[in-house]
């Protein structure tokens, strides 16, 4: 049993000794393949969250709820959500606000694509993103409500 071992051993071992990089001219011509390495990526990763902007021409809004809402510079409010499917069926159409003394409640609105196919199965795919609403007035201590709740 031990020599299997060892020979197959040796067999994997003179397999991947014979692999590698061809050279040029160095084979018949035409069926002659080059393997490179590719470079590690430099800088950083990608951060933060997908930036949207709400369409006015999306359809069959449908009120989506959010997962965070926080106060944002001066009178803005960052609205983050989670959009699930194709991209042309979970587009972010409107974002509702009513504000009173001491709330204020969002309505995120997804919809579709004005032609996009989107009955069937979609995707088990999903993303946060998050969009940036202007309030009357700064949010301070008011409450944030979500409007699909």
């Amino acid at each position: 049993m031990r020599r299997i071992h060892v020979g197959a051993a040796l067999g994997l071992l003179l397999l991947l000794a014979g692999c590698g990089t061809a050279q040029p001219g160095a084979g018949s011509g035409a069926g002659d393949v080059t393997s490179t390495s590719l470079p590690m990526p430099t800088g950083d990763f990608p951060t933060g969250l997908n930036h949207a902007t709400p369409d006015p021409t999306v359809v069959e809004l449908r009120p989506t709820r959010f997962d965070r809402a926080t106060a944002g510079d001066g009178d803005n409010l960052v609205v983050q959500y989670t959009a699930g499917g194709r991209a042309e069926c979970a587009k972010l159409g409107r974002v509702d606000v009513a504000e009173t003394g001491d709330a204020v409640t969002v309505t995120v609105r997804l919809g579709q694509v004005p032609g996009a196919k989107c009955g069937g199965e979609q995707p088990m795919i999903a993303a946060t993103f998050e969009t940036t609403v202007t309030l009357k007035a700064p949010l301070g201590d008011r409450q944030v409500r979500d409007g699909a709740s």
